[in-house]
């Protein structure tokens, strides 16, 4: 399929990629067009937002949290982007121009011309090449949380100074949404090298093309962006975006309210937001979004090594009381049938999700938790598990939907026989911990920039995936997500997504509980932005506007 043209109708959408193997993308060095419903955009002022707390560091490439992500995304760009109006759709960002092969195994990404770095070096292709290479091969000391987005990479090379040319191993349909992830930020290669040489990375700076460049930052008070005034595109309306990090959520609804702040998001509570709701001149809203709850087991800690163990932690759950208990609290409303957001096409059957111990306690499935209880309890005693056995889950205290999952579950295994504790760290702490495998089991809320199946499968669900916290190993699951993600023809990908997801459940390396909504309230004066189901899309904030 070819696409071509200046305007901004001419974006790749989800639709495009899975009916076709190749497509190329072009618009207007301007990039999208927004509709102006909301009047005449104001230039200057400041945004004063809160997104819950301090980011851990600025290294995007190396953060699992939308802590980070909000703070650096006004900051950075990436070859595409979503579009504001359809998240479904890709635009240019600082690729004008992609082409991908009729085999779909070669994409090329045509680099804008004239772009600059916050320190005023020009963009070229070696900086788009380091920036992919950090992700998908990060060097010795650096860690990548999202890898696995980019393991159909072959290899990568410039032609010339504004061309970039990447071979896949296969074919796939949904790459250049995997390459255009909100958190794939394209980075300085003079500044990052270095620093990744000494293993530090870009935790403590941002140097990137985006409409905002970071010009202060106290941890525990403030994080200022400024308007950059060379970026490549239309210049950012705002004069400035400062963070605040206001940890509870009631603290930031009263901070909302007495106009500390102009906006406040990831409010889950559902309590503040009832409160939100009926303040005159604000706005607020509930979302779904792409993040789910799970229960991760580290594989590689007995007892959790066997399956029966892992199969009795599914049992133990009542999945249905879980979503009613801690969905007001934490935002954990939503449910779905399998592996994929709710509502995906991709779900599956009541039967085919019945199947799986436990998960008959869903909603609406009418499942017996007393007798899963009794079954749970028989598998431990066979797999040599005594009563009382020790068990602490790890979390982080910043979240309630991770504070308070954990807190659910402890009481849920209470009922199996185990004798469990909660391991409430700071989201630092929290991560360091995840990610070098220092914990037994982990009750993690896991938010995914986008929903495309490789995105949501190949991140949380395979060995290689960033988010195999677990540490468990298996070809065959990894052969077939490598099956569904180069198959071209949409009935025989959906079958294979669903054949995925039967052989991921029943060997509980991951138990599925409940999906996150996020939310958001502003003032009416702020203008612009609008929230998308993707959580970390739409983010840099260049369209916003104070209607002072």
């Amino acid at each position: 399929m070819t696409i071509s043209g200046p305007s901004n109708t001419d974006a790749v959408t989800r639709r495009d990629v899975l009916k076709t193997g190749g497509a190329a993308l072009a618009a207007a060095a301007a990039g999208p067009q927004w509709a102006l419903a909301q009047g005449a955009p104001k230039r200057g002022g400041t945004l004063r937002v809160s997104n819950g707390g301090d980011p851990p560091d600025f290294d995007v490439h190396q953060s699992a949290t939308y802590l980070t992500q909000f703070v650096t995304a006004p900051c950075y760009s990436t070859l595409l982007r979503a579009d504001p109006n359809d998240y479904d759709k890709l635009i240019p960002d600082l690729a004008e121009k992609t082409d991908v092969s009729a085999d779909g195994k070669t994409v090329t990404f045509h680099l804008r011309n004239g772009v600059n770095f916050h320190n005023g070096t020009p963009l070229t292709a070696d900086d788009v090449i380091y920036s992919l290479e950090r992700i998908r091969k990060p060097p010795r000391g650096i860690v990548s949380p999202r890898k696995g987005l980019l393991g159909n990479v072959d290899s990568m090379e410039a032609r010339g100074s504004h061309t970039v040319v990447v071979h896949l191993t296969q074919p796939q349909p949904d790459f250049l949404f995997m390459v255009s992830n909100a958190f794939n930020a394209i980075m300085s290669k003079k500044v990052a090298e270095p620093l990744d040489a000494q293993g530090q990375g870009m935790k403590r700076q941002i140097v990137g093309t985006g409409p905002f460049r970071l010009t202060q930052s106290i941890d525990g008070q403030i994080y200022e962006l400024s308007r950059f005034d060379g970026y490549f595109g239309q210049p950012a309306y705002l004069d400035k975006i400062q963070f605040f990090p206001i940890r509870g959520e009631i603290e930031r609804g009263a901070a909302l309210q007495g106009k500390r702040i102009d906006a406040g998001f990831f409010f889950p509570n559902e309590g503040v937001l009832q409160t939100l709701r009926r303040v005159s001149g604000m706005t607020e809203l509930r979302r779904p979004t792409p993040t789910f709850i799970n229960l991760i087991p580290n594989i590689q800690r007995k007892p959790f090594d066997d399956i029966r163990v892992r199969e009795a932690l599914s049992l133990a759950m009542d999945r249905e009381s879980f979503i009613k208990t801690v969905g007001p609290l934490a935002g954990a409303f939503f449910h779905s049938h399998g592996l994929m957001p709710p509502g995906s096409p991709y779900s599956l059957s009541e039967a085919e999700i019945k199947q799986f111990s436990g998960y008959d306690t869903l909603p609406g499935l009418g499942g017996n938790i007393a007798a899963n209880r009794q079954k749970a309890m028989a598998l431990l005693e066979q797999a040599g598990v005594p009563k009382g056995f020790k068990v602490v889950i790890l979390t982080r205290g910043d979240l309630p939907a991770f504070r308070d999952s954990a807190i659910n579950l402890s009481a849920q295994f209470k009922n199996i026989g185990l004798d469990v504790t909660v391991d409430v760290r700071d989201t630092g702490t929290f991560y360091t911990m995840e990610t070098t495998g220092n914990f037994q089991l982990v009750a993690h809320s896991v938010g995914m920039g986008g929903a495309v199946p490789d995105q949501i499968l190949g991140e949380g669900y395979t060995s290689y995936g960033g988010r195999n916290y677990g540490n468990w190993k298996d070809d065959s699951l990894d052969n077939l997500f490598r099956e569904q993600s180069r198959e071209l023809d949409p009935k025989k990908r959906a079958a294979l997504i669903k054949q995925f997801q039967l052989a991921f459940l029943k060997t509980y390396y991951q138990i599925n509980l409940a999906w996150v909504g996020y939310g958001a309230a502003h003032w009416n004066t702020v203008k612009g932005w609008k929230a998308l189901p993707d959580i970390y899309a739409n983010m840099q904030m260049d369209k916003v506007w104070i209607d002072a």
